[in-house]
């Protein structure tokens, strides 16, 4: 693109960066989000409130495949079931900064990538790029919501907002191959979004929670066909609205974005082998630690010591698989009940088991001012667990499991992909097959193995 001096710093950073070629291994990683984020979705597009949407609803005729369905419909609304079907099981990949940075990258982006019938390559480069720029926004925007709870009686509870938008508009931009001035406007216009939800109801259960990210892939991928129409965006929203975000980073939103390029955040992404808040995580990886040590029919508390966000999770009513997901003591006692943990383990009788029960009334969580120093760079936790003789075991974790620092083998991860696909398609093989080997493929024929 043609350089533009009176553009924002961080404004003329993404679009050079946008030119440029992507690493041979920096591809790879970008690959293997890709995959995860669709095996995701593919096994939560069979959870009833997602299903339902996807089966049920009226949408209109297209070439973008409804994960996990037999459907195919309009980019947009292929990427609102693919999206909230991506983050319903809480098994999808996220970056340490923020949220689930893929799952609208991925849920819109393949959308628009079978609407423009791109090649695999094409798609996993562009949603690399994507996710780039929306790690770093994705740093901005929670500094702007923190300084907007601070000003509003409710919390902006579920920030599934501005980048999710710019992710999916990006990446089927790019997908589309749009021209340099549609490609701006898809980004301006996308920038300008946000779609936030003003309750997250994380406890209440599957309501429309899963959805807001759903949502907000619909608008990214509106805003990148709606470019490719004509609309221009704001040139000066991105002035107005993102110019102070410089201030209330301490100077770090123009530098986060003058490394595109050679600070790659797609590679410090992490990876879930459990399907629960990724806040429960650092305890259940403590607790795994322990577990051989501990005599669960004679647990008299568990003690956990983690940093202040984490301890919100810190409820015991759990009655559906979206609380259970999210609680602590639940995800904790269940570990301890079970042995395992996965996705059977947050519904139907579990959720009610009396031994699971009993022990997650003993979870008790602390808040610890050295995790705290740390997060988000580092997600902590110390578990402690005292016996009715008085004996105690304890272990920390820093840095969860699937943590980068902490990189699960490929292996590992192939196996991961295939477990989740045994819940969504007839054959899990030919849908790891094709997920694993998207840069070689077209993406219609990745979406067509992900079907039933």
């Amino acid at each position: 693109m043609t350089a533009t001096a009176d553009l924002p710093v961080w404004e003329q950073q993404t679009y050079e960066f946008l030119e440029e070629p992507v690493p041979d291994d920096v591809l790879d990683r970008g690959a293997l989000v890709v995959a995860d984020v669709l095996a995701a979705a593919t096994a939560g597009a069979n959870l009833a409130d997602v299903n339902e949407v996807a089966n049920g609803a009226d949408f209109a005729d297209g070439t973008a495949t409804v994960l996990g369905t037999d459907r195919s419909a309009a980019p947009g609304q292929a990427a609102l079931a693919n999206t909230s079907a991506a983050i319903v099981q809480e098994i999808e990949e996220g970056h340490n900064t923020g949220g689930h940075v893929g799952a609208s990258i991925v849920g819109g982006g393949f959308a628009l990538a079978e609407h423009a019938d791109a090649d695999g390559e094409a798609f996993v480069e562009a949603a690399v790029k994507a996710y780039e720029i929306c790690t770093r926004l994705e740093r901005g925007i929670f500094a702007m919501k923190d300084r907007m709870n601070d000003a509003l009686p409710w919390l902006v509870r579920n920030p599934h907002s501005t980048w999710t938008t710019v992710g999916p508009a990006l990446t089927g931009a790019l997908c589309m191959d749009l021209d340099d001035d549609q490609l701006r406007n898809a980004f301006r216009i996308a920038a300008n979004l946000a779609v936030v939800s003003m309750h997250d109801a994380y406890e209440e259960g599957p309501t429309s929670r899963s959805f807001t990210a759903g949502f907000s892939a619909q608008a990214g991928v509106d805003a990148a066909l709606t470019a490719a129409a004509g609309l221009q965006g704001s040139k000066a929203a991105m002035g107005e609205v993102y110019g102070p975000l410089d201030d209330l980073t301490d100077g770090g939103f123009d530098r986060w974005f003058r490394t595109l390029g050679d600070h790659w955040n797609v590679r410090e992404s992490y990876f879930k082998f459990t399907p629960s808040c990724r806040y429960t995580h650092p305890p259940l990886g403590a607790l795994q630690e322990i577990v051989d040590d501990v005599d669960v029919d004679a647990v008299e508390s568990i003690d956990v010591y983690t940093y202040r966000n984490a301890c919100d999770l810190d409820y015991h009513d759990v009655s559906t698989y979206t609380s259970a997901k999210f609680s602590i003591p639940f995800v904790l006692a269940r570990y301890l009940a079970s042995g395992d943990l996965w996705l059977e383990d947050f519904h139907g009788d579990a959720l009610s088991d009396p031994d699971t029960l009993a022990l997650a009334e003993r979870v008790h969580l602390h808040h610890d001012p050295t995790y705290e120093q740390t997060f988000p760079e580092h997600w902590s936790a110390r578990v402690e667990v005292t016996h009715d003789d008085g004996r105690t075991v304890d272990a920390e974790c820093v840095d969860p499991p699937g943590d980068f620092r902490r990189a699960p083998d490929e292996a590992d991860l192939h196996a991961l992909f295939g477990d989740l696909f045994e819940h969504g398609v007839d054959d899990p093989d030919v849908a790891l097959e094709a997920v694993l080997d998207i840069r070689n493929r077209s993406v219609r024929d990745v979406g067509t193995a992900l079907r039933p």
